[in-house]
């Protein structure tokens, strides 16, 4: 009988277990970093736009870069954004092309993008509708 009970919790511990599939949360404010005379906000050497503030409702300018292959940088660009707080989603940008080099960057793509409420927000980031990266940006009031 104890080996059964034993059997029946190892059996719980095990299925009860993390995979490592699953995308890891975001939970800080991505990364600044330098690119040429810019302060960048995102992922080095993946996707990033030069850093400004983000306020609650406001239509700010965004040069977004891009760093990848020419296969990997073609087909329409398109943001999400979801609030950290109340899970609402939105789209943020949408464009059918990606444009040239700038920056030392491989491509580029000039936005004016702006998110509804303050607080922390996840710009999911996709390329021909592949997965590109997951930026977290904190909106001020």
């Amino acid at each position: 009988m104890k080996k059964i009970i034993w059997m029946a919790l190892f059996m719980m511990f095990v299925g009860c277990q993390q995979t490592g599939n699953e995308e890891s949360p975001v939970t800080t404010k991505t990364e600044e970093f330098e690119a040429g005379s810019y302060t960048m906000r995102g992922i080095p050497d993946r996707v990033a736009f030069i850093d400004a503030p983000w306020i609650e409702g406001e239509t700010q300018k965004y040069m977004w870069h891009f760093w990848g292959s020419e296969e990997e940088l073609e087909g329409a660009f398109k943001v999400t954004g979801t609030h950290t707080e109340t899970g609402k989603t939105v789209t943020v940008l949408e464009a059918s092309e990606i444009a040239g080099p700038v920056n030392g960057a491989d491509a580029s793509l000039p936005s004016n993008m702006s998110l509804p409420k303050s607080g922390e927000w996840k710009l999911n980031t996709r390329i021909d509708g592949e997965s590109f990266g997951t930026i977290l940006v904190h909106v001020k009031e």
